[in-house]
């Protein structure tokens, strides 16, 4: 029997709970913008961590350890990949789909795999190569003939934007192996969350004269603040749990897997056909899975 370790069962828990997001967040993409998502989304989940931060298992004078270079990696981190990275990833939804997004972005493993071997030293582990690999393909083998563009100009925007939010997602989460060195996944998530909320809405906007925000119903507001909680809240604290048991490339690959949920829970839930080409891609991603376990 295969033994799964509480890190590589959190990553796996994270895939899961981001696929049920991304469908979650489809059903908005043409109510509430990708940058009022965001806010929303980080603001709701952040209030949640510094309401749970009390039962923390950490002290809280564990944050006088943190160094000035980590507090800065920390801040790198979800700048690029949240604030940035899940803005592209979300406008990306709104333009192709998030089947075909989900497949593009699924391959940050091995941009993570890139960054973790520049920036961290770590030493080349072939099987985590192979489990990328077939990971990769697994995700492309589940988009195809799932385009929901008009317009070639469109595709390729999303495949871009898609494409930039897998490079810079493999560079934050492997940031944060380093800046979460003497802070625990809740503490990182209680810091990081209200900040991305306020910088996007800085960013954002405020500049756009709140455009973004106003006009969005309560319902629309519960539902992308529910996928904040469930996903930048729980998910997140899941995915910042293994990164520090584990190395970023390992997290990542599996965290990647999450297509394949969604995948079923798209032909469970929304009635959509399983075809040769979702049968042979959710077949490559357990295997990319299992050959990283």
């Amino acid at each position: 029997m295969i033994a799964i370790s509480s890190a590589e069962w959190a990553a796996l828990i994270c895939a899961f709970i981001w696929a049920f997001n991304g469908l979650v967040l489809r059903t908005q993409s043409e109510l509430v913008s990708p940058a009022a998502m965001n806010t929303i989304r980080c603001g709701l989940a952040g209030l949640v961590m510094w309401i749970a931060l009390p039962f923390d298992s950490a002290s809280l004078s564990s944050l006088l350890d943190v160094s000035a270079q980590e507090w800065g990696m920390l801040f790198a981190s979800f700048s690029v990949g949240i604030a940035l990275g899940d803005t592209l990833y979300l406008v990306a939804i709104k333009e192709i789909g998030i089947s075909r997004t989900m497949a593009l972005t699924g391959t940050f493993p091995l941009t993570t795999l890139f960054w973790q071997t520049v920036l961290l030293d770590y030493p080349f582990e072939p099987s985590l190569a192979l489990g990328g690999g077939l990971v990769v393909l697994g995700v492309v083998c589940l988009s195809r003939g799932s385009a929901e563009t008009d317009t070639t100009v469109r595709l390729y925007y999303g495949i871009a934007l898609a494409l930039v939010a897998s490079l810079m997602w493999g560079f934050s989460s492997t940031l944060l192996k380093p800046a979460t060195l003497h802070m625990s996944s809740l503490q990182a998530n209680a810091i990081r969350m209200p900040l991305i909320a306020l910088l996007v809405y800085l960013v954002r906007v405020l500049p756009g004269g709140n455009r973004r925000m106003r006009g969005i119903s309560w319902r629309s507001f519960l539902i992308v603040g529910m996928t904040g909680i469930l996903g930048m809240g729980v998910g997140a604290n899941l995915f910042i749990y293994a990164i520090s048991q584990a190395s970023p490339a390992k997290v990542v690959t599996l965290t990647s897997s999450s297509p394949l949920f969604g995948m079923i829970m798209a032909a469970i839930f929304l009635k959509e056909p399983i075809t040769r080409w979702i049968a042979t891609g959710m077949l490559l991603c357990l295997a990319g899975v299992w050959v990283v376990i």
